[in-house]
């Protein structure tokens, strides 16, 4: 077992099992973000597991969650995901793109991680709370983003009028 620097404000299993549902679903995205923040090398669910009392498959979804929408990025080793934070280094506010029909939105921002500096492009919508959600998240290598201007680009010639 990797030892794991965990949160100061960690709540103790009796005052986590007292919050309200909603609450401990905050709270768990919470910490598991501020755990990939302090420890740059990559965690593991199992080793959060141990440290913690939120249980296995709790963590696994919320770091599912957390990987698709582009907070994190998950490496497969083997048989085990380790789990790293995405680091936005360059938030770039003035570019985002609206969608049509659809009722999204796209934004765009460098982050960087234990591999390197990638690009983040996510899809966001309304929520029915009207927060804007993640949806979907693509992450590419910043050396990628060249290839990808002239694939558009001739992707874009040849679509159809």
């Amino acid at each position: 077992m990797t030892t794991l620097n965990l949160p100061k404000n960690v709540l103790s299993k009796e005052q986590y099992k007292a919050l309200p549902s909603l609450q401990k679903e905050e709270y768990i995205s919470n910490i598991l973000r501020e755990i990939l923040q302090l420890n740059s090398h990559g965690v593991v669910i199992s080793d959060i597991d141990k440290s913690t009392h939120f249980g296995h498959s709790t963590i696994w979804q919320h770091m599912m969650v957390l990987s698709t929408t582009g907070e994190c990025l998950r490496m497969e080793r083997g048989d085990t995901d380790v789990y790293h934070w995405n680091k936005v280094i360059a938030p770039f506010k003035g570019f985002g793109l609206k969608g049509s029909n659809l009722g999204s939105f796209y934004n765009f921002d460098i982050v960087e991680n234990t591999y390197g500096k990638y690009l983040r492009i996510r899809r966001k919508r309304e929520s029915r709370a009207e927060a804007h959600k993640t949806r979907q998240c693509l992450i590419m290598p910043c050396e990628l983003i060249d290839g990808l201007i002239k694939a558009l680009n001739k992707i874009k010639e040849k679509m159809p009028k």
